[in-house]
């Protein structure tokens, strides 16, 4: 059985198929119609209505996408570690990269029968854990590594407790004392003005947000990381959505709307002090 948060793999996995078969794709990720079983169909059929935020979840997975690009661009050899992964297919599309990717063993053993890791052009590693029952921790262990390892933390976040969170990042200071995180961080604001209605579908599936909070990004900076930079995931949507007027009014007068919903990117160093 998956469990109700790897449930959310559906919808963001449709968004992906959806978004693949438009004439201007904004993430362009071809390999996720592979995964489309009568499972994903169903969640799907419940979001597809859901324009805006649909075109949002395509911009946030490009958002890194470009990231990691111009990191192997310099580094073609960087490793990569996923967390809760879901229907990611970056290793088979970006030339480049070392990955390992960490979910539910129902997923895992999905994703290995229709797209096998012998198939994919860079070096990947799955890795399956139920996160209920395992340390993610002592997952990652036999990983752990002095090199710079970028770290995915996409659609997850808003679903741990605090606690968990802090659980989480000081864990991973402990294996990758040279890391760069990529994440999706939620305001609490944004939450409340702009996504209620998707939210309500989201608990359809049995998942929910968690303690949030209108500086999520303390959790990093809290823990000695440092900001290296944000992109609005409402602006980068309209704006590869080609809507001009969109893009105006949300760089201009949307502030809530611009700066609530962002990827950003955190360098932890550990001191040698």
């Amino acid at each position: 059985m998956m469990n109700p948060i790897s449930k959310t793999a559906y919808y963001t996995l449709g968004v992906r198929a959806w978004d693949a078969a438009l004439p201007s794709p904004i993430c362009s990720d071809s390999f996720a119609k592979i995964f489309m079983n009568d499972d994903a169909q169903k969640v799907w059929k419940e979001f597809k209505d859901q324009s805006r935020p649909n075109m949002s979840n395509a911009a946030r997975h490009a958002i890194i996408d470009n990231q990691l690009r111009s990191v192997f661009s310099e580094a073609p050899d960087s490793r990569v570690v996923i967390i809760g992964a879901g229907f990611d297919t970056r290793a088979y599309r970006i030339k480049g990269g070392k990955w390992i990717e960490l979910d539910e063993p129902s997923i895992i053993e999905y994703k290995e029968a229709k797209l096998p890791t012998l198939k994919c052009p860079n070096a990947l590693t799955r890795i399956p854990i139920e996160f209920s029952k395992e340390s993610l921790i002592e997952k990652l262990q036999p990983y752990a590594s002095q090199e710079v390892t970028h770290i995915i933390i996409e659609g997850v976040l808003m679903y741990l407790t605090h606690g968990e969170r802090q659980k989480l990042v000081s864990g991973l200071q402990e294996l990758f004392p040279r890391q760069i995180v990529y994440c999706d961080l939620m305001r609490k604001s944004f939450f409340e003005r702009y996504s209620k209605e998707l939210y309500e579908k989201i608990r359809s599936l049995g998942a929910s947000f968690k303690d949030l909070v209108e500086q999520p990004e303390d959790i990093f900076l809290g823990n000695s990381y440092t900001m290296l930079g944000c992109t609005s995931v409402p602006l980068y949507a309209v704006q590869h959505g080609k809507d001009g007027l969109a893009s105006f009014i949300i760089r201009y007068f949307l502030k809530t709307l611009r700066e609530g919903y962002r990827i950003c990117r955190f360098e932890y160093i550990k001191s040698n002090d």
